[in-house]
């Protein structure tokens, strides 16, 4: 059985929906941090910003950098990281499973998760063949 992850525009799009309303704008963020670093809601918790796009994790040693890092832009993710984050991490995590259990978010965490892996090995892939990719030096 062959899997499709969910398309990009989707992802930014259903981002969008819950950030219009202002009752799901925290989970709005959530949602895009979970697509836009790929990690699990447990990963994400007590997360801190590294630099300018990367963020630091607890149980990983090197700071996660963004697929697409313009989405840290369009989302706004350092600018609209809920106030309080610490105390209200779990409550927020709650409303966002139970969103996605009245199917009031299409895709869910395991997608997100999916689509950044895919994406994320894609990336991998493309690199590796360009840096074996034969060089050519002209003389004139």
């Amino acid at each position: 059985m062959h899997i499709q992850p969910p398309l990009d525009q989707r992802i930014v799009d259903e981002y969008f929906h819950l950030a219009g309303n202002k009752k799901t704008k925290d989970i709005a963020w959530l949602y895009g941090m979970i697509a836009t670093y790929g990690l699990r809601l447990e990963e994400l918790n007590g997360f801190s910003w590294h630099s300018e796009s990367d963020i630091k994790i607890h149980t990983k040693k090197r700071a996660i950098r963004p697929i697409h890092p313009q989405w840290l832009i369009l989302f706004n993710l350092k600018e609209k990281q809920p106030r309080d984050l610490r105390s209200r991490w779990f409550p927020l995590c709650s409303s966002f499973y139970e969103l996605i259990a009245c199917q009031a978010v299409s895709l869910n965490i395991t997608d997100l998760i999916l689509a950044h892996t895919l994406r994320k090995k894609h990336c991998k892939q493309i690199k590796q063949a360009a840096s074996k990719a034969p060089v050519f030096v002209g003389v004139s």
